[in-house]
């Protein structure tokens, strides 16, 4: 059950917004804010590597590995568990998105998967629309850190400088996003989550 936070991790559009339109449902980032998933040629840069993900929801913790590749087609996502098992696969495209595991209930939306990874690691200047369109604000800025420092908000460490993502709503914070050259860490305030990837990004 831990696990299945990690991709609420991960957890988080046929509807129109500003004169965009998405194929998928929006994901609900807050109780009124909903998001657009954005296309797959928004990444910021492509990924093809395998990571480990750490994390906890609410008392519970969790581990796992991972690959994971992205690029402007896509993102495909694989888990394994703890005997090299694949435990659960994650498909995004322009035309498609599906997930599934036999570890994790149908409730699990790969949506919210797929929201979480694009607030990662997709780039900012097109996040920073996409969450306006939906009344949040997205701030990004640069941080100093020093090696074995724990992270912001004890949700990994920070080595050498870091780029940090903070959504808001209003004045609240509702998510935020601590990315280095080795990790990136995700806090979700509203939801009580938080994850950290790490390979070589």
């Amino acid at each position: 059950m831990g696990l299945l936070a990690a991709l609420a991790v991960f957890v988080l559009a046929s509807c129109k917004t500003e004169g965009r339109v998405s194929q998928y449902p929006p994901v609900s980032v807050t109780n009124r804010a909903r998001y657009f998933l954005l296309p797959p040629s928004a990444i910021e840069k492509p990924l093809d590597m395998p990571q480990q993900i750490t994390g906890r929801y609410g008392e519970q913790e969790f581990i796992m590995d991972c690959w994971v590749q992205a690029n402007e087609r896509g993102i495909t996502i694989a888990l394994f568990n703890s005997f090299g098992t694949e435990a659960g696969y994650l498909a995004f495209t322009d035309g498609a998105v599906s997930f599934f595991s036999s570890l994790f209930p149908p409730s699990l939306k790969a949506e919210y998967i797929v929201a979480d990874f694009q607030f990662c690691f997709y780039r900012a200047d097109l996040l920073a629309q996409a969450l306006k369109d939906s009344g949040l604000r997205l701030v990004v800025e640069m941080r100093g850190g020093v090696d074995g420092v724990e992270g912001l908000n004890g949700i990994g460490g920070i080595e050498g400088s870091s780029e940090v993502r903070t959504v808001f709503a209003g004045k609240n914070p509702v998510l935020e996003i601590v990315k280095t050259n080795s990790s990136v860490s995700l806090k979700n305030f509203l939801r009580d989550y938080s994850y950290t990837l790490r390979g070589i990004f």
